[in-house]
C-alpha cells in the first residue's frame, strides 16, 4: 500500500477524459443555480392562446376535503431514516412510500397551519407485510401539541390488500391545530408500517381549478434506486403535476426560464426525469413528460421531430409512447437538437405533459437540465477504458436493474475489489445514489476484497481498508469514517479503480491475481488507514514495526458452502506512527495505522 502525498500521481493506463462541451444552459434546481422565470405558468403559442387543454393542475389527494397542503410538521414515535420510511411519506400522497417504525406500536402527530375541525381520515396499508399494518388505533386532536382529546377510535380493523385506502368517520365540531394517530396494536409484527395519513374537515367541494403544476420542490418521495425526497444530483427537482380531466387527449406545455440560446449543429440538450407511477393506470401517464423549447420563430422543438440516444421522439407524447421510461426511476435524456434546430434561438425552457388518453393523474419530476455543445468522443486505446463497472448499480432488492457492484480484478482473479457505500452488508455492497447522504452525495465507507458472485448470494471473505484524514484517533464507525464523493471523481473499470474524496484524499487500486496495490494521496500532513470487516468472524494483527497488517476472514454468508478462510497480508511503503486497536460495538476486528 502506497500513501504519497498530494497532488495525486495519474494512472499510467488511465483514459483520458472526455473534452468538457461549452456550457449554455444548466440548472439543478439548487439555490446557486439558475432559479425559474416562471411557476405553474401555461406557454402561449404565438396566436397569443394557451397551449394547454384538458389538464388542470388540481391533484386529488383521494378524500373531499383533504387538509393535506395544511399539514406543516410532522413529529413521530420512530421512522426508518436509512431506508427512506420516513414519517413524511405519509403526507406526500404517494402510496408507494410508506412510514415504518420498528416497533408494535407507534404514533405520528400531524401540525397543521391552522385549526381545523377534522371529521373524517383515511389510511393506506403499505406495500409489504399485512403483519405490519395497524389493527387498533386512536385519532387525537390538540390545542396546544400536550393535552389530547380522543376523537375516534377502532379496534380489529383489517386491510385486505396492499395500498388499500380505507376511510373512517366521526363526529366533531372543534377546531384542533394538532391532531395524532396512536397505534396501539398492529397485526403481529415486531414492525409498524402505514403508506398515508390523510385528514378531511368533509368540505366536498371541488377543487378550484387551476393551470398544471409546475414549481420547485423536494423531488419525489420515494424510488427503490434513488434517494428519496431529493433530485437526482442534489436536494432539489422541479415537478409537474395536474389531473388529466377528459377521455381524449390532454395535454399542458408550461413555461419555466426565459433564455437566449443560438443554436447550432452541435447543440445537445440533456436531463433526467422522473415519472411517478398512478396507482391503477398501467398506462403510465406520468411517461407523457419531457422538456420542450420554445424557438424565437414560434416553433417548438416537440414538433421538429428530434430523436434522443434511444432513438425515440423528444415530445411528451412521443416519450409517453416509446416506453422508454421507467417509473419511480430517474431516467436520463439527451439529443442534439442541432440536427433539427441548428441556427434557431431558443427563448423559453418549458416542461410538458401530452397524453392522447385519460382521464388520470400524473406527477413528473425534472432535473439536471443542460445545453451545451454535445461533448467529442473520448479516445480509448484499450478495451477495459470502455467497460463502466458502476453500470448496473444503480439497482437494489426493490429493483433489480442489474444487481452489479464494481468489480476491479484481473481476468478469473482469485479477488475482486470494490468500493462499498454499506460496509456492513454482505450483499448490496455498492448502491450508486439509493443510500446517498443529507446532501444527497454518495458516501463511501469502505474498499474492500469481495468474492460475491451476486448480491442475492452474498458476499464471503472479505477485509475492508478506509483511507482518513483525522488528526487524532480515527473514528472507527461506518458512518463516522464514510466519505463523501462526486461521481464525476470516480473512475471505475475493470483494471483499476479510483476515486477523489470531498476532503482532498484519493484512493487509487489496481488489482493483480491475488492481490491489489492500493494507493493513498492525502491532502494534509494528517494520514490514517482503517482496517475493518463486515463482522467478528475475522482477525487483525498490526506490526507498527515492519508496517506489515495481517489477518484473516471467514466471513461469509449463508450460500457460502465450502468456503474457506482467507488470510491477508498487507505492507505499507510509509513508517507507521501511530497504530492501535479500535473497538467499534460488536466489531473486534477494527484497527488504524497513522503514518
Amino acid at each position: 500500500m502506497l500513501l504519497t502525498p498530494a497532488p495525486a500521481l495519474a494512472a499510467p493506463d488511465r483514459a483520458a477524459p472526455a473534452a468538457n462541451p461549452t456550457t449554455l444552459f444548466a440548472t439543478s434546481f439548487e439555490p446557486a443555480d439558475a432559479m425559474p422565470t416562471w411557476a405553474d405558468t401555461v406557454e402561449t403559442d404565438p396566436t397569443g392562446a394557451p397551449k394547454a387543454t384538458g389538464v388542470d393542475g388540481a391533484v386529488s389527494r383521494g378524500m373531499p376535503g383533504s387538509v393535506a397542503d395544511k399539514v406543516v410538521e410532522i413529529q413521530a414515535s420512530g421512522e426508518n431514516t436509512a431506508g427512506g420510511e420516513v414519517k413524511e411519506n405519509l403526507n406526500d400522497g404517494d402510496v408507494n412510500s410508506k412510514w415504518l417504525v420498528f416497533a408494535p406500536t407507534a404514533a405520528v402527530q400531524f401540525k397543521l397551519a391552522q385549526p381545523v375541525a377534522v371529521v373524517r381520515y383515511a389510511l393506506t396499508s403499505a406495500n409489504d407485510e399485512a403483519m405490519r399494518d395497524p389493527q387498533d388505533w386512536t385519532l387525537q386532536g390538540s390545542a396546544d401539541g400536550q393535552t389530547w382529546t380522543d376523537l375516534d377510535r377502532q379496534t380489529g380493523q383489517m386491510f385486505t390488500a396492499r395500498m388499500q385506502t380505507r376511510e373512517f368517520a366521526f363526529a366533531n365540531t372543534t377546531a384542533y391545530p394538532f391532531y395524532r394517530l396512536d397505534v396501539t396494536r398492529n397485526n403481529g409484527a415486531p414492525i409498524v408500517q402505514l403508506a398515508e395519513l390523510e385528514l378531511s374537515n368533509g368540505d366536498t367541494t371541488p377543487p378550484t381549478p387551476g393551470d398544471m403544476k409546475s414549481a420547485i420542490g423536494g423531488g419525489p418521495a420515494s424510488s427503490p434506486t434513488a434517494k428519496s425526497r431529493a433530485g437526482y444530483t442534489g436536494l432539489h427537482a422541479l415537478g409537474i403535476s395536474g389531473r388529466h380531466l377528459v377521455a381524449g387527449r390532454g395535454f399542458s406545455y408550461n413555461k419555466v426560464f426565459d433564455v437566449n440560446i443560438p443554436v447550432t449543429a452541435s447543440t445537445e440538450l440533456s436531463y433526467l426525469v422522473f415519472p411517478e407511477f398512478t396507482t391503477d393506470d398501467l398506462g403510465n401517464p406520468a411517461t407523457f413528460a419531457a422538456v420542450d423549447l420554445a424557438f424565437s420563430d414560434g416553433t417548438y422543438l416537440s414538433d421538429l421531430g428530434a430523436i434522443d440516444q434511444q432513438g425515440a421522439t423528444l415530445s411528451p407524447m412521443g416519450q409517453g409512447s416509446s416506453k422508454t421510461l421507467f417509473t419511480m426511476q430517474w431516467n436520463a435524456k439527451r439529443s442534439v437538437i442541432g440536427t433539427v434546430a441548428a441556427g434557431k434561438t431558443v427563448k423559453r425552457i418549458l416542461v410538458a405533459y401530452d397524453n392522447p388518453s385519460g382521464p388520470t393523474t400524473f406527477r413528473t419530476w425534472f432535473d439536471d437540465v443542460r445545453i451545451n455543445s454535445a461533448p467529442t468522443s473520448t479516445p480509448r486505446t484499450r478495451l477495459s477504458e470502455w467497460v463502466d463497472t458502476r453500470r448496473g448499480t444503480q439497482s437494489s432488492g426493490g429493483f433489480s436493474r442489474g444487481n452489479n457492484f464494481p468489480a476491479t480484478a484481473v481476468p478469473h482473479g482469485f479477488n475482486f475489489w470494490t468500493p462499498m457505500t454499506n460496509a456492513g452488508s454482505q450483499s448490496w455492497l455498492y448502491e450508486y445514489n439509493r443510500m446517498n447522504n443529507a446532501d444527497n452525495l454518495p458516501t463511501l465507507q469502505a474498499l474492500a476484497v469481495s468474492h460475491e458472485p451476486s448480491p442475492w448470494m452474498g458476499d464471503r471473505q472479505t477485509f475492508q481498508v478506509m483511507p482518513s484524514a483525522a488528526d487524532g484517533t480515527p473514528d472507527a464507525s461506518r458512518t463516522g469514517r464514510a466519505l463523501p464523493f462526486h461521481h464525476q471523481n470516480e473512475v471505475a473499470r475493470p483494471d483499476y479503480y479510483s476515486v477523489g474524496f470531498d476532503n482532498g484524499i484519493q484512493a487509487e487500486i489496481a488489482p493483480t491475481d491475488h492481490a491489489a496495490m492500493f494507493r493513498f494521496t492525502f491532502p494534509g500532513t494528517s494520514s490514517n488507514l482503517i482496517f475493518d470487516n463486515v463482522d467478528n468472524a475475522s482477525a487483525l494483527s498490526i506490526d507498527a514495526a515492519t508496517g506489515v497488517i495481517t489477518g484473516y476472514s471467514d466471513n461469509r454468508s449463508g450460500l457460502s458452502t465450502g468456503a474457506t478462510r482467507l488470510f491477508v497480508y498487507a505492507k505499507l511503503d510509509s513508517p507507521i506512527v501511530a497504530s492501535g486497536m479500535l473497538p467499534d460495538g460488536n466489531r473486534v476486528s477494527t484497527g488504524y495505522v497513522k503514518v
